[in-house]
């Protein structure tokens, strides 16, 4: 506003705060419908926020069943974690097995001799580590042929195929290790030498040629259990594969001995998923009728009252709930037949019997209901996920709103503008107005004093 202000000198009006009343009375409805409809375009804002946001939920318990190993879970257990533990998925099939762990898988560790200590000379030339059939050599010379000099060289290069090499420093000297890095009979490895002065022979070991500088301390070794008494092998003591959707994780052998191996329906898990998406639906309908609520008695409506993009949201997931999968064959075509009502208000409840029936009797046509091409999880997920999505409807929606409440501010400033202007004409008329008042009231006192001093009609004279 203008900062321009007169005390009323001449007319004794407070002219500054008789403009800022008329200015007022002339923006204040203006200003009551600018704030009006930016507080509704607020409101609807902030209820669209609230609505994607429970949208964004209800999309993140679909995305937990709309595949059948995030859906249908297993459990597996072992008679003895300490000989092997049991990891499956929805592949694996109820069932119980013998387990015999026979042996377990192990990684090659050679020996060398003893050397007087780490930095004790062993020779030069080269030394070509083969680890499984893929070899690599490191040149050893005068600046690196001691014990320690040819450990960093072989951890360093490049090309190590898989194998580490460290000191061990005991009473008897310092001793090379090699270890290979990965277990299996595969992974064996071999040492040879060639060139130098020689002095490398003594980490030579090459069995199948009569090369045993070295000890070996611990065999390369495939894992070989039994299940059921049929015989499995493994490079690695993580067996996959040899029943379906099953992994052995093997830990110690219990040879001559067997431990069970049970795989089962874990139909808690699935009952959990199934009472927390209808939880979610009901908390998202909950959403619906609080943005669409109308109060009779007070006459306050909800921020998306009326509102078509609510309306469609609301309608379209209403449809896919109780349209069919569509699947002739499937077991479950509707969610009605697994236990999962829908009431007049539009929540879904649970009937618990129902449910238990369907997961004791076709526990994986319940996840086809569900995590199917059509299942009820897949078509809401898409269907949610285009609600959401940068050009879906809530976005467009929200983007106009913003862009609503900028035009509102814009407004506000325009109003602002043409305010000031009418203050600044309003205090100048005023300003003037109060000067020629001024300036007539000294005339008029002028005149009185004038009329005053003239002799009074009718008075003596000289």
């Amino acid at each position: 506003m203008a900062s321009i202000i007169s005390t009323g000198i001449g007319s004794g009006l407070d002219v500054s705060s008789l403009v800022s009343q008329l200015v007022a009375a002339e923006g204040q409805p203006a200003e009551r419908r600018i704030a009006t409809g930016e507080a509704k375009a607020q409101a609807r804002l902030s209820a669209f926020g609230t609505l994607k946001s429970s949208l964004s939920e209800f999309r993140d318990k679909l995305d937990g069943m709309r595949t059948l190993n995030n859906f249908l879970t297993r459990q597996a257990s072992s008679g003895n974690d300490e000989i092997f533990s049991v990891n499956v998925n929805s592949n694996a099939l109820p069932a119980r097995y013998a387990v015999e762990v026979v042996n377990t898988a192990s990684a090659q560790k050679l020996q060398s001799g003893a050397f007087a200590d780490a930095d004790a000379i062993v020779g030069t030339g080269t030394l070509q580590l083969d680890v499984g059939g893929t070899a690599f050599s490191i040149e050893v010379d005068e600046e690196n042929n001691t014990l320690s000099g040819i450990r960093d060289a072989i951890n360093l290069a490049t090309d190590n195929s898989g194998v580490a090499a460290t000191i061990v420093n005991a009473a008897g000297g310092s001793y090379l290790i090699l270890s290979a890095d990965n277990t299996g009979a595969a992974n064996s490895i071999t040492v040879t030498q060639s060139g130098g002065d020689g002095g490398l022979a003594a980490l030579a070991y090459d069995p199948a040629n009569g090369l045993n500088s070295l000890t070996e301390s611990i065999a390369a070794q495939d894992a070989l259990i039994r299940i059921d008494g049929l015989d499995v092998t493994s490079s690695s003591n993580s067996i996959t594969g040899a029943i379906d959707g099953v992994t052995i994780e093997v830990h110690a052998s219990n040879a001559g001995s067997t431990e069970t191996l049970a795989v089962e329906n874990n139909t808690a898990a699935v009952k959990l998923r199934v009472n927390e998406f209808v939880e979610s639906y009901n908390q998202l309908v909950a959403t619906f009728d609080q943005l669409t609520s109308f109060d009779a008695e007070s006459e306050i409506a909800g921020p998306l009252l009326g509102d078509s993009s609510l309306r469609a949201v609301r309608d379209q997931l209403r449809r896919e709930m109780s349209t069919s999968i569509g699947d002739l064959g499937a077991t479950f075509n509707t969610l009605r037949e697994i236990g999962i009502e829908i009431g007049l208000d539009g929540t879904m409840s649970v009937v618990p019997e129902d449910l238990d029936a369907a997961l004791a009797d076709n526990f994986n046509n319940v996840g086809q209901l569900f995590a199917s091409e059509n299942g009820f999880a897949v078509r809401l997920f898409e269907r949610v996920d285009g609600f959401l999505d940068d050009d879906g409807p809530l976005t467009t929606r929200t983007d106009g709103l913003n862009t609503t409440i900028e035009q509102y501010s814009e407004q506000r400033d325009r109003l602002n503008e043409r305010l000031e202007l009418l203050e600044t004409r309003l205090l100048r008329q005023f300003n003037a107005l109060d000067a020629l008042v001024g300036q007539l009231s000294n005339t008029s006192n002028f005149l009185t004093q004038q009329l005053a001093s003239l002799p009074s009609i009718g008075g003596s004279g000289d």
